[in-house]
């Protein structure tokens, strides 16, 4: 018997018949017509070569092939149901596996700590990696699960094939040492145009950078460094002031004694999101890490959709 000639639903009804016994109630059990089962039992023994059920007094009697294959029948139908149709599960406190972040130093700063401290509260077996994959690779790596989300402020992503997840908007602030010389409790327009600016690369200093050309206006910029991690000791040790999000701003004042102001100019806001990919928006695991995240991240104006370009 070749399988692909093989119709599932008749197996379904030969499993009913085994257990009532009956066209009838099997037709009443499975929500059809008699007839429907009358012929669908035409065909099971058609392909059986096998009466399968015979006449008696109050019910069908099963012939001994029929009783043959009835422990394989419902071996082969429960492996279907519990195997193949049941939605897989994922149990964080048993779990053993890598979850992949695209995340910049910024987003390490701010994100992992509380992330990782949770994750190992409910979920000791999984293992967070962080990584920075360049802008043009990135939504591939998510297509293909090399990366499993991207978190962060990451305005390049915008393909109807991802999700994103807003959590949180930046405002800026300004960050310098508490006993700088030229600058109190506030800083004025004239202070931070005269003073000597650090500049970390990237898209949160692309915004600073958009709204003083808005305004006509220059910052007088004597350092500029790819990574945030030296920041907190370069402006610690010198009159340099650096402006970034309100959340590095607090981590910096963490590290080293800073203080943080409020910029002299409207900078706007960076919306900070979780990014993933429609191919992994109902697997488990992938749904559980997303709800830790959000649980960790989300302010009052969360919200879910996918990316329409």
């Amino acid at each position: 018997m070749d399988i692909r000639n093989v119709d599932l639903n008749l197996l379904v009804v030969l499993d009913t018949l085994l257990r009532v016994r009956s066209v009838s109630r099997a037709a009443e059990a499975l929500d059809l017509s008699q007839p429907a089962v009358s012929f669908a039992l035409a065909r099971l023994r058609k392909m059986f070569d096998d009466p399968l059920f015979v006449r008696a007094s109050r019910s069908m009697q099963p012939t001994p092939r029929v009783l043959q294959l009835a422990g394989p029948l419902r071996s082969v139908l429960d492996s279907i149901k519990n195997d193949m149709l049941q939605p897989p599960a994922f149990d964080p406190a048993i779990a053993s596996r890598t979850f992949v972040f695209n995340m910049t130093d910024i987003g390490e700063l701010v994100f992992l700590p509380r992330l990782v401290k949770q994750v190992q509260r409910v979920a000791p077996g999984v293992e967070i990696k962080s990584i920075s994959i360049p802008p043009g690779e990135l939504e591939s790596a998510l297509q293909s699960g090399e990366v499993d989300f991207a978190l962060g402020y990451f305005p390049y992503l915008h393909s109807a094939a991802l999700y994103q997840q807003r959590l949180l908007s930046h405002v800026f602030v300004c960050v310098m040492r508490v006993d700088n010389p030229m600058i109190g409790k506030e800083i004025t327009r004239k202070q931070f145009l005269e003073a000597k600016h650090a500049v970390v690369r990237g898209t949160s200093d692309e915004l600073v950078e958009q709204a003083l050309a808005k305004l006509g206006l220059t910052r007088h910029v004597v350092l500029r460094v790819s990574h945030y991690l030296g920041i907190p000791m370069i402006v610690a040790e010198s009159d340099l002031i650096v402006t970034v999000p309100y959340a590095v701003g607090l981590s910096f004042a963490k590290m080293a004694p800073l203080k943080t102001l409020r910029p002299p100019i409207n900078i706007g806001t960076a919306d900070v999101k979780h990014h993933w990919h429609a191919r992994f928006h109902h697997d488990p695991a992938n749904k559980w890490m997303r709800e830790e995240v959000a649980t960790l991240f989300f302010d009052e104006s969360r919200r879910t959709r996918r990316v329409r370009s």
